[in-house]
Parts: structure tokens; C-alpha cells; sequence
């Protein structure tokens, strides 16, 4: 009779009797999942390439491997596709246990009560195109250590004297414990910069999108002749965004802190 063939293993449990034992770690998937809106009656460019733009950030970053992260731009109308669209994103990927979801951005235009879709929202709708807390608390994300929710679009962090911030206000639904949630202190513009506002006048006139990164930055009204390359002026920069977690701001910061294509 033949000497059996040796089990080769990472974790040693016998030295008696003559093999070893691995036994395989297999980590999470992680989800990056970028939504942003089609058929508004603005802005679709904006939207589709500032999503791109973020892909890109994404798998060119050093820490990036594309077995382990996953990163979808999702085209989206009403802000509820987002609730059934993060629980099949997961069972599709692996299920529970298996997936996990780093990070959910929203491309969209917005105000104080949130992201806007470009049709009627089907959940808890508010101001009939946006979507309301309960909408928001009914997404079961799965949320991995360190995820991120950023919504891009105008004024939801506002700085506005007496207006809801409503990063704040959706940091503290419950299953959005522990997640950095950003939102725009501004109404939010095109820029080739996530730092200030760097614009063109092809792209102020609907065009010249594929050219160059895009980023949507808030400004302070009237920025947008200095920001048009062309013009004599020093690009002026841009409003810092809010980061918020469990109902506390805990800085203003550039989304460069995590989306720059100059770090990658």
C-alpha cells in the first residue's frame, strides 16, 4: 500500500499525525454602488459623469482589487429603486454574510428634503420626486466597517439659516448607525476638480462632458464666470462638504478626502 498523499494547509492541528490543515479566510465582497438620475429636465450629463468620474476614483485607487471590490453605476428615476435595488445588489453578489456594501452614492439633483429622481418617488414620497425618512430607514445595507453614504446633489448639508440639513437628519436613522454620511452645504455645480470650481464654456453650454474628470461641487452664488476656464480669473474654491454619523457633524471636509483622481 502506498503512502497517502500529504493535505497541505495554512493552520497546523497535528503534528502526530503527519499533515496539516488549512483553512481558507475568504473576506467580503464589498459593494460600491453609485446611483445617479436619468431624465431630468437638466443635468443628466452632470449626473453620468460625475458617477463615471467616481468609478474611475474608485478602481484606480491603490488599495482597489477587483475581486474583492465591486462598483456599479445604477441608473435610476424614482429614489426608491434604491431600497429593492442595495438588497438584490447583495443576494446577487452572494448573499448575507458574503457581501457587504462600502459605499452609496447618490448623483441626483436635491434640496433640503433630500435627493430628487426624475419621477415620482413610489415610497414615503415628499414634494412628490423625493423620498421621505421612512423611505430612507427601509434600506437594509449591510453596511461594512468604515461605508459611506454621499449624496452629491444641491443643499443636502445646507448652510442656510433655518433649513433642514438632511445628512444630518438621515445619519440618525437606525440603519444608518456608524456610517459617514455627506451631504452639499450648496447648491451643487460642474467642476474638473473636487476642490473648487474648475468649469469651461463648452460645459456651460450642455457639452464637452467626455473631456476631462467631473466633479459636483457646491460654490457661492456668482462663482461661475471666475470658474469658466478662459477667463482671467483665479478658480474660486469650493464649499466644503458636510460629513455627519449618528446625528453629529464631525467635520467639513472636500470629497478629495476620498474621491480625487490626482491620489490615484
Amino acid at each position: 500500500m502506498g503512502i497517502p498523499p500529504r493535505q497541505i494547509s495554512n493552520a497546523r492541528t497535528s503534528s502526530e499525525e503527519n499533515n496539516t490543515h488549512h483553512i481558507r479566510i475568504t473576506r467580503k465582497k464589498q459593494l460600491f454602488l453609485l446611483f445617479y438620475t436619468t431624465d431630468n429636465h437638466r443635468g443628466d450629463d452632470l449626473m453620468y459623469f460625475s458617477a463615471k468620474t467616481r468609478r474611475f476614483n474608485i478602481q484606480n485607487s491603490s488599495w482597489y482589487k477587483k475581486d474583492e471590490h465591486l462598483v456599479f453605476n445604477i441608473p435610476i428615476q424614482d429614489m426608491a429603486e434604491i431600497i429593492a435595488t442595495v438588497t438584490s445588489s447583495i443576494h446577487r453578489r452572494g448573499g448575507v454574510g458574503k457581501v457587504e456594501i462600502k459605499e452609496i452614492s447618490i448623483f441626483s439633483h436635491a434640496w433640503y428634503d433630500g435627493p430628487t429622481g426624475s419621477a415620482p418617488c413610489t415610497v414615503d414620497p415628499v414634494s412628490e420626486k423625493q423620498m421621505g425618512l421612512y423611505g430612507w430607514s427601509n434600506i437594509d445595507a449591510k453596511w461594512a466597517p468604515k461605508a459611506r453614504f454621499v449624496m452629491f446633489g444641491c443643499n443636502t448639508a445646507s448652510d442656510n439659516k433655518g433649513a433642514r440639513v438632511f445628512a444630518k437628519d438621515i445619519s440618525e436613522c437606525e440603519n444608518f448607525k456608524g456610517v459617514e454620511v455627506w451631504g452639499q452645504a450648496g447648491p451643487a455645480k460642474p467642476s474638473f476638480y473636487p476642490d473648487r470650481r474648475d468649469s469651461s464654456v463648452l460645459r456651460n453650454m450642455g457639452t464637452g462632458w467626455s473631456v476631462n474628470h467631473t466633479y459636483m461641487v457646491a460654490s457661492k452664488r456668482g462663482d461661475g464666470l471666475a470658474a469658466t476656464r478662459g477667463i482671467p480669473m483665479v478658480s474660486p474654491p469650493a464649499l466644503p462638504m458636510k460629513k455627519f454619523m449618528n446625528g453629529i457633524l464631525l467635520e467639513r471636509a472636500f470629497q478629495s478626502q476620498f474621491n480625487d483622481h490626482r491620489e490615484n
